[in-house]
């Protein structure tokens, strides 16, 4: 009979295996935090090459796609055997940046602080905004069509623009966002109004929102997969004009010159004031998300208004779109316009 002969340094690798790490991180929340929490997953990679580590989000997964470090180790939390496959035998951390003091201290952004809560350190020097990858295949894609929309319609420029979050509903037959975070349905019109001459523009926001007087703008979410077709249309404008939503993440993480408005949010949080051009009517009062429930109430209330840019205000935002894109039209919003939603 054949013996069986074990090599030594088989039980040596086997032994290895055994003792290496398995963390399961579990990323809560919407697009923009998913995409934020990048820069400190890659660099927990970097630093704890032994944890064979898994990430579970709720819906977002094709963030990650062509990431060559995350995208084969991500997964959706609503798959079916998710609790056996990566959570049972697993370590579980849940980063909670929102009950992160130097957050809610305005002294940490969303990246900055998913980078304390994972990795431990308030050294973010070594953070990376590359993360966020658009293939090249997809980056072509819509170049062309693109390139096809601005040749058809005799446009010069690109530009996508986000006016509302996630917050948005409908009432009172308008669009209301609680939180203050989405642009006015008027201001929204008035800026593309402004703008259509010169750009091709993208709509990316929910099309039940789409102002009728809207005519000209191209429904993003016509495309899809949505989330992938708003990473090829913003990787390929000359701008990105919104709110604080997934989209103002999305061109940070691109490159993409960006306007933000900013009301019941601050700036220092959770957008980019290094990177984006930022305007906002007054500051707004911070709202602890996730730590007291009747203190966002409030903070809510004070903040009503706040996105409510008078025309001077608008007048420098067209004026700023204008400058940022490179071309000269028409600055000056015209006065007495009657919008109505329907």
């Amino acid at each position: 009979m054949n013996k069986i002969q074990i090599d030594p340094k088989d039980l040596l690798h086997n032994h290895k295996r055994s003792n290496k790490k398995h963390t399961t991180f579990i990323i809560s929340g919407g697009a923009g935090r998913v995409i934020t929490a990048i820069p400190a997953l890659e660099k927990y990679h970097r630093l704890n090459p032994d944890d064979d580590f898994k990430i579970l989000v709720h819906g977002w997964e094709d963030l990650f796609w062509s990431n060559s470090i995350l995208q084969n180790r991500t997964f959706s939390a609503t798959q079916k055997g998710t609790f056996d496959l990566h959570i049972k035998n697993n370590r579980i951390v849940c980063p909670e940046p929102y009950q992160n003091s130097n957050y809610f201290n305005q002294k940490a952004n969303l990246v900055e602080a998913f980078d304390e809560e994972i990795n431990k350190t308030d050294d973010h020097s070594d953070l990376s905004f590359s993360g966020l990858s658009v293939s090249e295949h997809e980056r072509l894609e819509y170049k062309e069509v693109i390139e096809k929309l601005k040749r058809d319609k005799k446009k010069r420029k690109v530009v996508v623009i986000q006016p509302f979050g996630s917050g948005t509903k409908i009432l009172d037959k308008k669009p209301f966002d609680p939180s203050n975070r989405s642009i006015l349905f008027e201001d929204y019109l008035k800026i593309v109004k402004s703008i259509e001459s010169e750009c091709l523009v993208f709509y990316a926001s929910d099309p039940i929102f789409k102002h009728p007087q809207d005519t000209e703008s191209i429904i993003l979410n016509e495309y899809k997969p949505y989330l992938r077709s708003l990473l090829g249309f913003i990787s390929n404008s000359d701008l990105f004009i919104g709110c604080d939503s997934i989209g103002q993440h999305v061109a940070r993480f691109l490159n993409v010159p960006s306007i933000v408005l900013m009301g019941g949010s601050d700036e220092r949080n959770t957008s980019y004031p290094d990177q984006h051009t930022i305007f906002r009517t007054r500051p707004c009062q911070y709202s602890p998300i996730r730590l007291a429930d009747r203190d966002c109430e409030f903070a809510d209330r004070y903040n009503e208004g706040i996105m409510e840019f008078n025309d001077d205000q608008l007048n420098e935002i067209i004026k700023s779109i204008y400058n940022q894109i490179g071309t000269k039209g028409n600055t000056t919003l015209e006065s007495g316009t009657a919008l109505e939603y329907s």
